[in-house]
């Protein structure tokens, strides 16, 4: 029992590493980012193909906003290859509507590959608090265990000791 404690307890605390630097890189990203008004310049469908859920279809929805430098950037939310946000499915309607406005958060040393929209900011907030929540859990699970294998350990050393 206290091989499994400890081994959920490390877990935990890797877990609560990787929870806090998420957290962290995002915070300063806020901190340190610009922002901008983004406009929709469309929506555009996605079709994605894998071996474990098969054919699925998405909307991802395309921005285009203005730095304070004056640079005209194009960014897009997620279409399955990693690029920015998350993509609403066919069969609902599109996150955002084409001339919607939407702020930006973007790094002004290189804004193409750094810009956020609200959602993927929120994302990227719920992801490292959602890691948190689980590192924790593993934490107190391996306290538990760790607890139960004590009493035990020390009853068979006593025991050892009495004969």
């Amino acid at each position: 029992m206290k091989i499994t404690g400890i081994i959920f307890w490390a877990i935990g605390i890797v877990l609560l590493g990787v929870g806090a630097y998420m957290v962290v890189r995002e915070k300063l990203f806020l901190q340190s980012s610009e922002q901008a008004t983004a406009t929709v310049t469309g929506n555009q469908s996605y079709t994605y193909t894998s071996s474990d859920y098969g054919v699925q279809h998405y909307y991802y929805s395309e921005f285009q906003f203005e730095t304070k430098a004056g640079q005209s950037i194009s960014i897009r939310e997620s279409d399955g290859n990693g690029n920015q946000g998350g993509c609403a499915e066919l069969d609902a309607p599109p996150d955002y509507q084409t001339g919607q406005q939407v702020l930006v958060y973007y790094d002004p040393r290189n804004p193409t590959d750094t810009a956020q929209i609200p959602k993927a900011v929120s994302m990227n907030y719920y992801g490292g608090e959602i890691v948190l929540v689980i590192a924790f859990i593993c934490i107190v699970i391996g306290l538990i265990f760790f607890g139960i294998g004590l009493p035990r350990s020390r009853s068979t050393t006593t025991f050892q000791k009495s004969h």
